[in-house]
């Protein structure tokens, strides 16, 4: 992970190359990879373009847990073994031998007299974003500095109070823990349960969700020790615009102490809504500039927006936060009071920080209008009015660049790997866009050619994406991806697909497919698609959550593991 201190980086890497010489030891720590949220591991020398087929690839084992998992895998490689972390929908957390899937370590999260929060109890009861049960659903963070992993879990209380079919918020709680890795015992004073308030706003557990990955930041905090950075939404179903939509929060707590009062932001205070979701993206973090400061950077959702008049509400807004979560800038799209009633959210994806390179630092994100936007992380653009009072709206933007890239929305976030960026919506094909990292309005550039390349398969859902590699060398460029139709509005959930794309060629417009788990259903079929599933490249092996196949009431999860292999495809 970008954040690990130089010197520390390079002993883990030193030690790796004595053990096991002939593979490479990769870490990953957060969701998508890194705080940029690239998505990419360029240290991948065992998979490459000439291995990754159905004679050589394929499904290894897999691995049952008491919940769904909605999170990202991330492993932690020592001696030439992979361990996996995964944390399910059931407050449990695993240790997973990523080799041979037997499980070295597992541990509830629940208290006495507690339960795994039910989808039917919580904001609106329709169950239409996660179902049937929400426990832990962000990503959590690793801290290898000292051996802990971050996480927040959802419960709630099964004493007789808290029976009733309308349930009082006292009988829910988030809780933020610090497990130790080996032990999985809790550390550092935790857990705690998540509190706040801002701008006279408290924060309510019974409302809201911790659905992005967790980030952790070095030295965010004003002593010194890292900062733990969480996002909330509400909810689907809980209110209508106008009628009560919960807020979006931000906390940010330090690494060392949780019990010590944390950083807090709500993105709507005096009004409604901006929920920080992000389809399930880690919230980024990064420099501002060449000489400038770290900062984090998110979109929200639809919601009250007041920030160009002076007042504190982003909804629909790509936000800048200082480690201290104050807002130092924004962009926010000139069609926002269009988008906000019709459900049009800015945050349904991730922002990806695209790498540092030259004299200006970029982000971008996209939209449930299909638009992909690129902002200047030191000037994002503010809020131009549009230049009617009426929907559909006209206008122009400040930020860098924008354009309408799919009539579907988008709920993921892009991968990046040598100046090429990857993008899908809903009900699309994965485009491949090189980027201009120069100075002007073109950004992506095929915008401006019309040279637009894709994948040849449609991903009805959508999918998030993963890119391994060996650095920028030839023939080891590999672009993952999931497809899968998991989501709770589906009654029959069908396996996913996991894909392996050429990343650097190219065929008549087309990025070429290099294997799918189609190709020998037998051996690599992996378990059911879970809603925005992420695949994880590490060290010769691919790592993918999924729900259990075998499981009719669609509460336990599994982890496929795949991997170089000699048993027969059929």
């Amino acid at each position: 992970m970008k954040v690990l201190p130089r010197n520390l980086m390079i002993a883990i890497v030193l030690l790796a190359w004595a053990a096991t010489p002939m593979r490479s030891q990769t870490n990953v720590l957060t969701w998508h990879n890194d705080n940029w949220r690239d998505g990419l591991n360029s240290s991948e020398t065992v998979l490459t373009q000439s291995n990754v087929n159905a004679t050589q690839f394929g499904k290894i084992c897999s691995v049952a847990f008491d919940g769904q998992v909605f999170g990202q895998p991330l492993v932690v490689s020592n001696a030439g073994t992979n361990t996996v972390y995964m944390a399910t929908t059931n407050d449990s957390v695993y240790a997973v031998n990523g080799t041979n899937c037997s499980v070295i370590n597992s541990v509830s999260l629940l208290q006495a007299n507690e339960e795994a929060v039910q989808c039917v109890d919580v904001g609106g009861g329709k169950c239409h974003t996660i179902s049937p049960i929400i426990g832990i659903l962000g990503t959590p963070v690793i801290d290898l500095t000292t051996n802990t992993m971050y996480l927040v879990s959802e419960s709630q209380s099964t004493l007789s109070t808290c029976t009733a079919t309308k349930k009082p918020p006292s009988c829910f709680v988030h809780r933020l823990h610090a497990l130790d890795l080996t032990t999985l015992a809790e550390k550092v004073n935790g857990p705690v349960a998540l509190a706040g308030a801002y701008q006279g706003v408290s924060f309510a557990a019974n409302v809201t969700i911790q659905r992005p990955g967790l980030l952790l930041l070095n030295g965010a905090m004003p002593n010194g020790d890292s900062g733990v950075y969480i996002g909330f939404s509400e909810i689907d179903g809980v209110g209508k615009p106008g009628v009560n939509i919960p807020h979006g929060w931000v906390f940010g707590y330090d690494s060392q102490d949780l019990t010590a009062a944390p950083f807090v932001w709500n993105s709507t205070p005096s009004g409604e809504g901006g929920g920080v979701w992000a389809s399930g993206a880690g919230l980024a973090a990064g420099l501002d500039s060449p000489t400038g400061s770290t900062y984090l950077y998110l979109v929200t959702g639809d919601g009250d927006f007041t920030a160009n008049t002076g007042g504190s509400d982003y909804g629909d807004s790509f936000v800048k936060l200082s480690t201290g979560l104050v807002p130092t800038d924004y962009f926010t799209p000139f069609a926002q009071a269009c988008m906000n009633p019709a459900d049009q959210d800015f945050g349904s994806s991730g922002v990806m920080l695209i790498p540092d390179s030259g004299s200006t630092y970029y982000a971008v994100a996209a939209s449930k209008q299909g638009i992909v936007y690129a902002m200047n992380r030191a000037n994002a653009g503010g809020y131009t009015p549009p230049t009617n009072s009426t929907c559909p709206a006209t206008g122009t933007n400040a930020n860098v660049q924008y354009f309408q890239a799919s009539t579907h929305q988008y709920y993921t976030t892009p991968v990046s790997w040598n100046s090429q960026l990857y993008y899908i919506p809903m009900q699309g094909a994965i485009s491949r866009y090189p980027l201009n990292l120069g100075t002007g309005k073109c950004l992506f550039t095929p915008i401006c050619t019309g040279n637009t390349v894709k994948t040849s398969i449609l991903f009805q859902y959508g999918t998030n994406l993963s890119v391994s590699s060996s650095g920028t060398t030839t023939g080891t460029a590999i672009l993952w991806a999931a497809k899968g139709n998991g989501w709770p509005t589906v009654t029959t959930p069908a396996p996913t697909i996991l894909y392996a794309f050429d990343a650097e060629h190219v065929v008549s417009k087309v990025v070429p497919e290099l294997w799918d788990s189609n190709q020998c259903p037998t051996r690599d079929k992996p378990g059911n698609a879970t809603k925005f599933v992420l695949p994880t490249i590490a060290n010769g092996f691919v790592y993918l959550g999924a729900m259990d196949a075998t499981d009719i009431t669609n509460t336990r999860g599994e982890l496929d593991v795949f991997g170089q292999t000699s048993a027969p495809c059929n």
